[in-house]
């Protein structure tokens, strides 16, 4: 045997078999940014797990994301306006709407699946997930006698509190990033010591064009993409708007050009914009339209070549995030930007707020989102050394704060819970809304992840106010009185669960034992009462009642015992809810309390 034949064999004696493939098929029949932000959290797992194989079915208007991803095996394109629709609209029966999905399921029904996720979170696409046969199921599905389920904790919680309206602060992105790591790592052990890679990169995608030359490789122009429509009205600016924000860009910084962005149904607008401008023509050497041109291919090589997006609530917010480009995010209208916001370091949102802090303003003034927007781009100068307040004022801007609120998005250490998180630029006292969003993120993270950071370890003392304070004080006795009503239905609950144990059978009884369960049964509802109740006085408390229906829906035992046994985990999970809420509690109001200064005498 030669020496240099030694080192081979032994390394390939040393070689570990490949892990066999985790087929996944993931359902995701939503818009086109809820297909990115899943691909967001595919890339994760990826990484974490070589093994997994992915397969996504998406609508057929929104599949060329996906189609684009190299990693992913196989996309399936679901004509839903077709298949799904008439299952709602009542144009066919439930029967004959699921025999023609049955038959374009036909393929993916044959084929083994370890994983179904059902990331669309839509009544409609759970007759979907029902079909399919797999090993485990994530999200929304149908069970056997075809009435709805929401298959996973993650799931109770985005029926409960993100689509049920309760304040929280966990982005959409990390739902679905640590629902499938959680699945993954339970039913098929700890991942690749692979969690280290970027997650978002310009190589995402494997795009398919000639890219047409816009003059992205001269160093000496900084391209700003500018997206002008959105999926609503509501969610962006008239072209008038855009076109002043694009005036003072093109005044005060000769090193920028823009780039328009929209698709076909929106040249009116890039008309629109470009009459409300009026440039020069040096300045219309600098602006570039491609509003109707941009198939995702062009459209993402676009983007992913910009210095910054300006945008509304879109897809295009997700693109940017997933390409690296910086977004500079127009918060208009209903949206949650915690949760459906730019992902990523160094992302800016910002959004309306009326003079008296009551609620948001209707509009966006195009001057503030400049002033805002010039903190954001100088950060290479500042290294944001000094704060939005101080910049404002150099530039004689300081006016614009009272109208607006900003925030910067940051990725948190894993130490810290992880995730995104939004942080304010503007130092205004907190209120009871965004106090409720940090309780719920670090409550999610308690019921679903099995660990948290500390209690209040982002909660500055100097944003707690007199207003904040006396909000949870009232709340403070209710929040108490919330925690012995879960405690008391738990002890019911495991009551039933022990008195259905010594039946022979849930059918045949004696009347004694009857009677016994009936008066168990009868306080769980009443408690149950009380919990609803609890949620209609305060706020902040609406959150447990909504999930304890939504955790009552989605008992799965028909035993009677076991029924008992899960409704009393169920109140368990609400009651260690509301002892993190009470803890949280505690921590704000202790953070104002006068400290006292001990002095040294003097002899």
């Amino acid at each position: 045997m030669s020496a240099s034949s030694t080192p081979a064999r032994a390394r390939q004696s040393d070689q570990t078999p490949p892990a066999p493939p985790i087929r996944c098929l993931v359902v995701q029949l939503t818009r086109l940014g809820d297909t990115l932000q899943s691909l967001m959290a595919l890339r994760a797992a990826k990484q974490l797990y070589p093994q997994l194989e992915i397969h996504f079915v998406a609508r057929e208007k929104f599949a060329a994301a996906a189609q684009r991803v190299p990693w992913i095996e196989k996309v399936y394109t679901l004509p839903t306006e077709s298949l799904l629709a008439p299952i709602l609209s009542g144009q066919r029966s439930q029967k004959e709407s699921l025999g023609e999905l049955a038959r374009w399921t036909g393929p993916l029904v044959a084929q083994p699946w370890d994983l179904v996720v059902n990331w669309s979170y839509s009544e409609s696409s759970s007759y979907l997930t029902g079909l399919l046969p797999a090993k485990i199921k994530l999200g929304y599905t149908r069970r056997k006698d075809r009435t709805f389920a929401a298959a996973d904790g993650w799931s109770h919680y985005v029926q409960g509190i993100v689509q049920g309206g309760v304040h929280q602060n966990i982005h959409l992105t990390d739902i679905f990033t640590t629902q499938l790591l959680t699945a993954l790592q339970i039913h098929f052990g700890d991942p690749a010591d692979e969690g280290d890679a970027p997650v978002t990169s310009k190589g995402f995608f494997k795009l398919e064009l000639g890219e047409r030359e816009l003059g992205f490789h001269d160093p000496a122009r900084k391209w700003i993409g500018i997206q002008l429509g959105a999926g609503s009205e509501s969610k962006t600016w008239s072209p008038q708007r855009w076109a002043q924000l694009a005036r003072q860009i093109l005044d005060k910084h000769a090193e920028c050009s823009l780039v328009l962005l929209g698709g076909p149904g929106e040249s009116i607008k890039a008309r629109d914009f470009m009459a409300a401008l009026d440039p020069t023509p040096r300045e219309r050497t600098h602006i570039v339209s491609l509003v109707g041109e941009t198939e995702f291919d062009l459209w993402a090589s676009v983007i992913g070549r910009c210095h910054w997006l300006f945008s509304g609530d879109t897809a295009a917010v997700h693109l940017a995030s997933v390409l690296g480009t910086r977004v500079f995010n127009l918060s208009i209208g209903p949206v949650r930007p915690e949760e459906t916001g730019p992902y990523g370091n160094g992302h800016y949102v910002i959004a309306p707020r009326d003079r008296a802090g009551t609620g948001p303003a209707s509009e966006l003034d195009p001057e503030a989102v400049y002033a805002a927007w010039s903190y954001a781009a100088s950060e290479w100068a500042h290294r944001r050394q000094i704060t939005l307040e101080s910049h404002l004022g150099q530039i004689g801007k300081s006016h614009v704060l009272e109208n607006i609120r900003l925030t910067r998005a940051r990725i948190r250490n894993s130490g810290d819970g992880g995730g995104v998180v939004y942080e304010s630029q503007i130092r205004r006292p907190l209120t009871l809304d965004e106090w409720t969003s940090m309780v719920m993120g670090h409550t999610a993270r308690s019921w679903y992840c099995g660990w948290t950071p500390a209690i209040g370890s982002e909660l500055a003392r100097e944003r707690i106010s007199p207003e904040l304070l006396r909000d949870l004080r009232r709340l403070e006795e209710c929040t108490n009185v919330l925690t012995k009503i879960c405690e008391e239905a738990s002890r019911t609950a495991t009551a039933l669960n022990l008195r259905s144990l010594k039946l022979k059978s849930d059918r045949v009884m004696g009347l004694r034992d009857r009677d016994d369960l009936r008066e168990l049964g009868k306080k769980l509802i009443e408690l149950d009462t009380l919990i609803e109740r609890m949620g209609r006085t305060q706020a902040p408390l609406q959150a447990f009642s909504q999930m304890s229906k939504v955790l009552m829906h989605n008992l799965r035992s028909t035993q009677l015992a076991e029924m008992g046994k899960e409704t009393a985990d169920c109140y368990r999970q609400l009651g260690e809810g509301v002892r993190i809420m009470g803890d949280w509690l505690k921590h704000t109001t202790g953070l104002v309390r006068p400290v006292a200064i001990q002095t040294e005498r003097t002899l």
